[in-house]
């Protein structure tokens, strides 16, 4: 069984349609068993409400709510710690990752422990954003080792190692921090490429308080996994190749 972690702030209109969406991803890819731990991180609108909407018209569906606005990295620790199954995905409660590639990944969810997404479609982001991105993903292969192409985009993870992952990120950092840490505690992982949700949604990710975070959040790393608890985290990551010719055909 898999679990599907869901946090979810203000976003009443969208909870039942990333059910939705879900579900339809989990019959494509022909998953027998799944649960959704749907995460209100303090919402001010109806969202638990529709959270309870889906429980009512989804058995797979659980649901939790935080006491306040937590944030992400708090709502999916919490997600983690309540899941039932051996691994788990996070999709953010807007309905934000299509079902196709949350149905690609489930597809080849026994190819290694971890399996991360490799974005196609980076045109749909802006040049500003794409830059940002690059030296992102510089700095961590530069201080961690770690050579993937997408740090903080959807993934399928182990639970219990990520339960001794020990994560501390608050915010959206959280993604970058879980990957870095199974990687470098010898989890094996894999690569899929797949098409990133395209529309006219703008988001303002590039601010003071997120980049402030993700600093912090970098620096605290950094310390934990090359100086705090370096021996735990000496492995050096292995990559599984999938071949997709034969897979495919």
């Amino acid at each position: 069984m898999i679990s599907f972690i869901v946090p979810a702030f203000n976003e009443e209109g969208n909870i039942l349609k990333t059910v939705e969406a879900i579900l339809a991803a989990t019959t494509e890819a022909r998953l027998a068993d799944c649960e959704i731990v749907v995460i209100d991180d303090g919402s001010s609108d109806g969202t638990f409400r529709e959270i309870e909407m889906a429980v009512a018209a989804h058995r797979e569906v659980r649901p939790l709510k935080n006491p306040g606005n937590l944030g992400l990295g708090a709502s999916i620790r919490a997600g983690i710690a309540m899941a039932s199954g051996a691994s788990f995905m996070v999709v953010p409660g807007d309905n934000d990752v299509p079902p196709a590639l949350i149905a690609f990944m489930l597809r080849f969810r026994d190819e290694a422990d971890v399996i991360l997404t490799a974005p196609l479609n980076k045109e749909q982001r802006t040049v500003g954003r794409n830059v940002i991105s690059m030296l992102y993903q510089m700095a961590y292969m530069i201080v961690f080792d770690v050579y993937v192409s997408y740090l903080n985009g959807p993934g399928i993870w182990p639970t219990a190692a990520a339960r001794e992952a020990a994560l501390r990120s608050r915010r959206f950092s959280i993604i970058a921090e879980l990957n870095v840490k199974l990687l470098r505690m010898g989890c094996t992982f894999a690569e899929v490429p797949g098409y990133f949700q395209a529309g006219p949604k703008v988001r303002r990710t590039v601010t003071l308080r997120n980049l402030s975070e993700v600093i912090v959040s970098f620096v605290r790393l950094a310390i934990d996994v090359r100086i705090r608890n370096r021996p735990r985290f000496a492995k050096r990551p292995t990559r599984k190749q999938i071949d997709f010719v034969s897979r495919l055909s």
